[in-house]
């Protein structure tokens, strides 16, 4: 899959430049490309994708921006403003005023249609990608840097949990999560990365700390693409994909073996790769990296708070046991039970 020039450089003027951010260049797009492959199931930023929640919440574009939560709103006036106030979304201009106070009888009828029609204007680009930079790639890049992260793995995990979760307070949120994970450390915590955190005084290798967020977010695996996101990050820790060069190989949404590299592209590992006739597989040399593994790390969890696997219970340390975790790696909720990791993906459509 290859993105059109136009989409190429459209993500590389308005997505890898900022400042003061963990993540820059190659890294940013492959963390960028990763997160579209794990949520839209295609490494291009999904502009005119629209779903329809509940009768008061729509989610859509490149962030999931919500018509609940406000997101959307701030997407369309900035599209109003390059605009000059008259597009389609000014029928809805009623509605924004009302959803602000809280109104959940709000009419919304052809949101999607409206969302959808502009999926190709570059304007409509810009406002979604504005929205994107100043709520979810640059907090979550702050919060990286505030916990000393280092390594392109974890930086990237913390971008794209900010996607799936937003990046608030609560214990579903990127910021709640981050802060369960700290509270569960009690101890100093050795590892084989070349970074260490200070966690509540105590010292944390940065991956082994990564783990146990994983492990935090593994509650919440019924999000949207975060059971996908779960699985890849696991993959790319046990095949010691630490620090990032200019290609990674990852487990895409379904679940398959593939890699992305930096000139924007997903190869299955099935497909002949372009420049040498062969398939694609995981190489020591295809990216650079601070890690040894010596165990295979499962973020479903033993019991004792690091998602070792090797035991009873969902991951959380309380030893309540729920069956989710177990050796075999089933788990199951709602009308989905799922065995192997890796192998399933929760089905959305855009």
């Amino acid at each position: 899959m290859k993105l059109t020039h136009s989409l190429v450089s459209a993500l590389a003027a308005a997505f890898l430049g900022t400042a003061d951010a963990a993540l820059s260049g190659c890294p940013k797009s492959l963390a960028i490309q990763l997160t579209n492959v794990l949520q839209a199931g295609q490494i291009e930023f999904p502009y005119g994708s629209c779903e329809k929640l509940s009768s008061d919440e729509y989610v859509a574009g490149i962030a999931r921006f919500s018509t609940k939560d406000g997101s959307a709103w701030k997407v369309i006036n900035a599209y109003h403003s390059l605009t000059g106030g008259v597009d389609i979304f000014s029928q809805f201009d009623g509605v924004i005023v009302k959803n602000s106070g809280g109104d959940s009888s709000i009419n919304m009828n052809g949101f999607c249609n409206a969302w959808s029609s502009v999926g190709a204007d570059q304007k409509f680009w810009s406002a979604q990608g504005s929205v994107f930079e100043k709520d979810y790639y640059n907090p979550s890049q702050s919060l990286a840097d505030q916990l000393g992260l280092k390594l392109s793995i974890a930086q990237a995990q913390l971008y794209d949990a900010a996607i799936a979760h937003g990046i608030g307070s609560s214990s579903d949120e990127l910021v709640g999560m981050i802060d369960a994970t700290n509270k569960a450390i009690t101890a100093d915590i050795s590892g084989s990365s070349s970074n260490t955190l200070t966690i509540s005084g105590y010292r944390v290798d940065e991956l082994e700390w990564l783990k146990r967020f994983l492990v935090t977010r593994a509650k919440y695996r019924d999000v949207h693409g975060t059971k996908a996101s779960i699985d890849s990050y696991t993959y790319m820790i046990n095949n010691n994909e630490a620090a990032w060069g200019d290609k990674i190989y990852v487990l895409n949404d379904q679940g398959n073996e593939g890699d992305i590299d930096c000139n924007n592209s997903y190869v299955p590992y099935s497909t002949p790769d372009n420049n040498t006739g062969s398939s694609a597989t995981p190489s020591s040399s295809s990216s650079s990296t601070d890690t040894d593994t010596t165990s295979v790390f499962n973020p479903y969890g033993d019991g004792d708070g690091d998602g070792d696997g090797d035991g009873d219970d969902d991951g959380d340390g309380d030893g309540d046991g729920d069956s989710e975790g177990n050796d075999s790696e089933c788990y199951g909720y709602g009308a989905n039970y799922y065995c192997g990791a890796g192998n399933s993906k929760l089905a959305y459509s855009f």
